[in-house]
């Protein structure tokens, strides 16, 4: 009985086959179609598929979490655990710009001195490559990447050539999802995010204090963009590139789209130099206008805030431009400033072939000055300190070198005056440390107990490192010496050792120090 029970039950399962049983064998059947890889995209509420464009590439890029605590040595994990995972990969697009192999995108956590750890490029559909940093452009954030090896698998973007930039344009926005965000573990763990094409409009940001005919930018009206879509590719119609936007968080939520003509003068800048591009240089430092304090007796008084200028560098654009010392900038390219630190981020996001138009107060009149502004001496603030420096060592050098009766003697002298002038003014607000290196050439340690009876000393400081052709290479000394006197004056730490270098200019002091635990004395010129 059971026999028969069991055999109809399989007589029934043959006649009508499972669901999935017939979905497999249609699709057996059906002959098998090819498509065109293909992304979606909302119009009005309709998802549309359209043919990815050419010419992008995902970029990887691994990213240190540690640095931000100052290395794996600060972090610090309960019960003696091991600490975790700093290693992230963020995924952002990038645009082919030629048969080269070069490759222009925006990475994050990177500067001409930090350059990213481990980037690799991978076009739809090929295996990745490793990619080398050439340099980046501090304005714009667009960095520069060579491709070597297989750089075959790169097929490069159909830009536009069109040379007329109309002042309002309907694009669509080829980018990343939205809702994404590289914040998140899940999005900074994914290969290949998912792209899609959004339409657009963009406009001429003709009153934006950026804006001028070496530097073009647009606004991006629509779509919002978000810090995922940051280097997404605009086109201006069926797969030709018009530009890339990029995620401005200084224009009050108006994101910018540079057009492919200023993005492929910036790659040519850097791929010829193969080093990064410095934002623009005024040459004139500053500081705070404050308004007076308001007594219950006092009426009150109309100030206008802006930065007084404290010195002008000799030969710079701002000298150039006719301003001078006590000059209070109260606008740049019609941007209102208010205090330095205003007018520094103003003018690091100003490139350096622009001319700009400055406001400025002397004593009761108002004028406005035109400068053109020139490459920053150094993009890192630090090597910019060293430049100065440099520049008023040779300005000194020049100088001594002039007869006394040399007719142009007067007018370098005071432009020596000048140059120290500036150079004082830009690196007082310096930290110590770094005034020590920049003017002396020097690092030092504070000594522990320890190392004061390792080397023999009651007080003094620790030369860890001496830079070649400085003041303190020039003096004779050394790593590894102690500094324990300077004239009559004991150093006990950086500030007296600081105050007490710092003489007048020129004049010869005596530096003592313990090298090997004997008792050295050094000619050290101010």
């Amino acid at each position: 009985m059971f026999l028969r029970i069991l055999l109809i039950v399989f007589w029934i399962l043959a006649l009508f086959p499972s669901p999935s049983a017939q979905t497999t064998r249609r699709q057996a059947q059906s002959p098998r179609k090819t498509t065109k890889p293909a992304t979606e995209s909302q119009n009005n509420g309709v998802r549309l598929r359209q043919n990815a464009p050419t010419g992008w590439v995902w970029v990887r890029q691994r990213i240190d979490l540690s640095k931000q605590f100052g290395g794996e040595e600060n972090l610090y994990t309960l019960d003696g655990e091991p600490p975790p995972d700093m290693q992230r990969t963020r995924v952002s697009l990038g645009l082919v710009l030629d048969n080269e192999g070069h490759v222009i995108t925006r990475l994050i956590d990177v500067t001409p001195n930090n350059p990213p750890l481990n980037v690799t490029v991978r076009a739809d559909g090929a295996r990745p490559v490793k990619a080398k940093f050439l340099g980046m452009d501090t304005v714009t954030g667009l960095c520069v990447l060579k491709v070597e090896e297989n750089k075959e698998t790169l097929k490069a973007a159909n830009i536009s050539a069109n040379a007329t930039l109309l002042p309002r344009l309907a694009i669509r926005l080829y980018g990343f999802h939205p809702n994404l965000t590289q914040g998140n573990s899940a999005v900074m763990s994914l290969d290949s995010p998912r792209r899609n094409f959004y339409p657009g409009q963009i406009v001429k940001a003709v009153n934006d204090f950026r804006y001028n005919s070496n530097n073009p930018i647009y606004y991006l009206l629509s779509p919002q963009l978000t810090p995922v879509q940051d280097c997404s590719l605009i086109f201006e119609k069926e797969n030709v590139v018009f530009g890339l936007a990029i995620y401005d968080i200084g224009s009050e939520g108006k994101h910018l789209v540079y057009p492919i003509s200023r993005v492929q003068a910036i790659a040519e800048k850097v791929i010829k130099s193969h080093q990064s591009i410095a934002y623009g240089w005024l040459g004139a430092t500053g500081r705070d206008v404050y308004a007076p304090i308001q007594t219950a007796t006092s009426k009150p008084q109309p100030v206008e805030l802006g930065v007084r200028v404290t010195a002008v560098a000799p030969d710079s654009p701002a000298e150039q431009a006719g301003v001078k010392v006590q000059d209070v900038v109260v606008s740049i390219n019609d941007r209102r400033v208010e205090t330095y630190g205003q007018m520094a981020t103003a003018m690091r996001q100003i490139p350096a072939d622009s001319e700009i138009n400055l406001r400025v107060k002397r004593g009761n009149e108002y004028k406005l000055l035109k400068a053109k502004l020139v490459p920053a001496p150094a993009t890192d603030p630090e090597q910019q300190l060293f430049a100065f420096v440099r520049r008023l060592e040779a300005m000194k050098t020049e100088l001594k070198a002039l007869p006394a009766s040399d007719p142009t003697r007067d007018r370098m002298e005071s432009r020596v005056n000048m140059m120290s002038s500036f150079v004082t003014a830009v690196t007082s607000p310096a930290p110590p440390d770094i005034r020590l290196r920049v003017f002396y050439g020097i690092e030092i340690q504070s000594l522990t107990g320890q190392l004061m009876n390792y080397f023999a000393v009651t007080s003094g400081v620790l030369v860890t490192n001496v830079s070649e052709k400085s003041k303190a290479a020039l003096a004779g000394l050394q790593a590894g010496d102690v500094i324990v006197k300077i004239a009559e004056q004991d150093i006990t730490n950086l500030a007296t050792l600081l105050k007490t270098l710092d003489g007048a200019p020129g004049e010869t002091v005596e530096v003592t120090v313990s090298r090997r635990r004997e008792s050295v004395k050094l000619s050290f010129l101010r």
